[in-house]
Order: C-alpha cells, then sequence, then structure tokens
C-alpha cells in the first residue's frame, strides 16, 4: 500500500470519526432540547376569561385568570390568581373562590394553593365562608377537599380544624380531624 493511500484511508477514518461525534452530539441536543420544551408552556395567555355551561345551557361557573399557561406534553393549565364563580340552576352566583395559583387537570380537578378563600355568595347560606392553604375542587360534582388547617365561618358559628370534605352544591362541609367549634348563640 502506497503511502498515498495510507494517507487518504487515515484523512477518511478521521473524517468518519468526526462524522460520528457530530451525530451523537447532535441526538443528544435533540432530546435536551425536546425535554426542555416538554418543560415550556404550549402557550400563555394573559388576562382569561373562561365561562362553562351545564348541558341545558345555563352557566355552572365561570373562572377569571391573571394569567393563564397551558401545558400540552402534562394535558394541564396553570392560572395565577384564580377566580372562580360557581352558579345554581337558578343562574345566581352561589360561591366565589379564590388563590393564588391554581392548577387544572384533564379530567376536571381544579387544584387551588395559596391564600384559598371560598366564599358564599348567597346572604341564606348558613356557611359563608372557608380559607385554606390549599384545596381541590371537582368541578363536575362540586366536591371540594382540603388536607391542611381550615377556618370555617358561618352564621352564628366559627370552626377551625384538619381536612375538609364538603359540596359546594350541596352548600356542607365537613372538617375530620382537630376540630374546635364557637357558636353565638343569638337572643
Amino acid at each position: 500500500m502506497s503511502n498515498a493511500r495510507k494517507w487518504i484511508v487515515g484523512l477518511l477514518a478521521i473524517i468518519a470519526l468526526v462524522l460520528i461525534g457530530l451525530n451523537i452530539t447532535s441526538s443528544n441536543n435533540k432530546s435536551a432540547s425536546s425535554a426542555m420544551s416538554d418543560q415550556s408552556p404550549t402557550y400563555t395567555s394573559e388576562t382569561s376569561k373562561t365561562a362553562v355551561y351545564n348541558p341545558q345551557g345555563s352557566l355552572a361557573y365561570q373562572l377569571v385568570s391573571k394569567q393563564v399557561e397551558y401545558f400540552d406534553a402534562q394535558q394541564l393549565t396553570w392560572f395565577t390568581q384564580p377566580v372562580l364563580t360557581t352558579y345554581d340552576e337558578t343562574k345566581r352566583a352561589t360561591w366565589v373562590l379564590t388563590a393564588d395559583k391554581a392548577k387544572l387537570t384533564q379530567d376536571r380537578m381544579l387544584y387551588l394553593y395559596g391564600h384559598v378563600v371560598v366564599q358564599s355568595q348567597l346572604s341564606d347560606s348558613r356557611l359563608q365562608r372557608l380559607t385554606t392553604d390549599s384545596a381541590q375542587v371537582n368541578l363536575v360534582t362540586q366536591d371540594v377537599t382540603s388536607s391542611d388547617k381550615v377556618n370555617l365561618q358561618g352564621i352564628g358559628f366559627e370552626s377551625n380544624g384538619m381536612k375538609l370534605r364538603g359540596n359546594l352544591r350541596a352548600k356542607t362541609a365537613e372538617l375530620l380531624e382537630k376540630v374546635n367549634t364557637s357558636y353565638e348563640i343569638q337572643k
């Protein structure tokens, strides 16, 4: 084998190694960028207002938020400073729920985080206000739960405790652990 052939074979081998190295580096960058894109929202929106209607055509609830981020890979939506208003079958606003952040999953579960307040909009409701650090609301059944410390305020009573189970539609709330209640007896 002549010197010229040895040099050509050696040069081709080096070129092949460089191309293999570039290919490996390129595929690592693609997987890193696809992992990065899974972490970034599919879309972001400032000040959103979403209205959801029941099968009869009446407004079921309305969700207003300062910012919305939707993540297609996880099929979930994040809301900043959400305000959820629920309505009854007579089209009256029944509850207003507020929080610092909220996460809506594909199965219509709304997870509220930070300074969660559930305020009744009906003056005749025995339960007027509920506060906690986090809560979960099933938007279909309107079941509400929390595993944190909860404060309930109503007409003539105030209760504190841990772990809440209730239903917004039925206007019920039950504290499950470490319950302390004060009653005001009216004449």
